[in-house]
């Protein structure tokens, strides 16, 4: 009788994985033909996912795919197809940085839309706050607004730290954001045994150099894990449909179902209580109108 392990996927490298089987960390190959218990549109193995093994250890190969609860996916830069960041992740925090690199709401969009769609719990985090908080004052408070757990961290000064290792405890949490925000940083901070490369930025464009090359998941002492990703400057939308996009924007989402019109684009049709609630301060301008933008591209067919 073949023996059968269970595990979780924490790295790949090419043809050989990474797997987490109780206590021990293993490097396996897997079968060609994998048995999937879903059938996803990208068959390819990522951190997160739930596996079976057979053998005897050491020779111990992948042999099956548990279905997979959540699914982080963006669209592949160049390519019109799906290119999947993780699987079974409960929540994810989207790292921002307070000054340098500058932070980028836009991308801060779309990606705790990402999230949204995924059915991925997003917590906004901001680090490195000692450099100063000047350039996200006009802005963070859309975040807390829409109803955003919002977390101001240092990983250099300890601020903060304490609340966003509470926060990851026990979950399986993905850091996701640009280059050179601290996410790798951050993860030391929660914990130093991880011994993570710390990026830098360039003195050129002022933009953060790349680090970390491949997502990789990492067990957290006490329970849960962690996913260290790497950083992003684009993240385009995948499968989304654009009528459904509200659902992704919790700030506008609470005023769509008081418009007069229930196909209503919150766009210019009359009796939209959505334009009203900007209108009257109730909802955040920028927010709104990178819920449109953002709308339009999904509709173009740009952003899936």
């Amino acid at each position: 009788m073949v023996d059968t392990l269970a595990g979780v996927v924490t790295a790949v490298h090419g043809p050989l994985v990474r797997v987490q089987v109780g206590d021990e960390s293993l490097v396996v190959a897997f079968r060609r033909r994998l048995r999937w218990e879903e059938d996803p549109p990208d068959r390819r193995l990522v951190v997160g996912d739930r596996v079976w093994l057979e053998g005897t250890p050491p020779s111990l190969v992948i042999v099956g795919v548990a279905a997979r609860r959540t699914v982080l996916q963006r669209r592949s830069p160049g390519e019109r197809r799906p290119h999947v960041i993780a699987a079974n992740v409960d929540q994810a925090v989207v790292v921002m940085a307070a000054r340098t690199p500058p932070p980028n709401p836009r991308l801060l969009d779309r990606l705790l839309v990402a999230c949204h769609h995924a059915r991925i719990a997003p917590l906004v985090c901001i680090n490195k706050v000692d450099q100063g908080t000047e350039e996200i004052e006009s802005w963070i408070g859309d975040y807390q607004d829409a109803g955003y757990p919002v977390m101001l961290v240092s990983a250099r000064t300890a601020r903060g730290m304490g609340g966003l290792k509470r926060a990851v405890a026990n979950h399986t949490t993905l850091f996701c954001g640009p280059s050179g925000v601290g996410k790798s940083a951050l993860l030391n901070a929660i914990h130093p045994g991880y011994r993570l490369r710390e990026g830098s930025i360039s003195d050129a464009t002022g933009k953060g150099r790349h680090t970390t090359t491949t997502a990789q998941l990492l067990p957290l002492p006490g329970g849960g894990f962690v996913v260290d990703t790497p950083g992003v400057k684009e993240f385009g939308l995948w499968d989304l449909d654009p009528r459904h996009l509200h659902t992704c924007f919790p700030d506008v989402a609470r005023h769509v179902g008081q418009c007069e019109y229930s196909d209503c684009s919150h766009e210019d049709e009359p009796g939209c209580e959505v334009q009203r609630a900007v209108q009257e301060g109730r909802l955040s301008s920028r927010r709104y109108l990178s819920y449109l933008k953002l709308r339009a591209e999904l509709a173009s067919g740009l952003g899936s």
